[in-house]
């Protein structure tokens, strides 16, 4: 799918926080407590904004077809809330995201970590295939939820064949 990943505006945060709500609220059916997706409000996506990089994926006529958070601390770039319009799952929306958290990301950094809800195993496999592997599991995290983290070590050099 073609799609265009572009640092957001302000104009663009409606358009993602409906994004945002879409993609989590039917993880609602499986248990999940979702408003910490499915009800954050302008203000607090506007205060997010001020310390982390916000990408938004639009497909040609413009709509928004996702969105990635992130933020480097001290070397290590945290992706927080990804989501993807359920439209345009499985389409390439979320790999596009995240390799340009890849491209956006400091020179400096030398991980990319991630979590995602332990219960929405059918997110483990798409990682997998952008090479994060896991990490550690945050058992009774978010409303009491498992978290499995992953990291992606991007942004190594290659070996020195020059050992003693």
């Amino acid at each position: 799918m073609d799609v265009r990943i572009d640092i957001a505006r302000t104009e663009d945060f409606p358009a993602i926080l409906a994004v945002q709500k879409k993609a989590f609220l039917p993880y609602s059916a499986k248990g999940i407590e979702t408003s910490i997706w499915t009800e954050e409000t302008l203000d607090e996506l506007t205060r997010d904004a001020r310390e982390k990089t916000i990408l938004v994926a639009k497909v040609p006529d413009g709509r928004v077809a996702g969105a990635v958070r992130f933020a480097p601390v001290e070397g290590v770039v945290f992706v927080r809330k990804i989501c993807v319009d359920p439209e345009y799952k499985r389409l390439g929306v979320g790999r596009a995201l995240l390799l340009s958290v890849e491209k956006y990301a400091p020179s400096d950094a030398h991980k990319i970590s991630l979590c995602t809800l332990l219960l929405t195993h059918e997110n483990i496999p798409f990682f997998l295939r952008l090479g994060y592997r896991p990490e550690t599991v945050f058992p009774d995290h978010y409303h009491h939820i498992d978290l499995l983290c992953f990291g992606k070590y991007p942004f190594r050099s290659p070996r020195s064949t020059n050992l003693p």
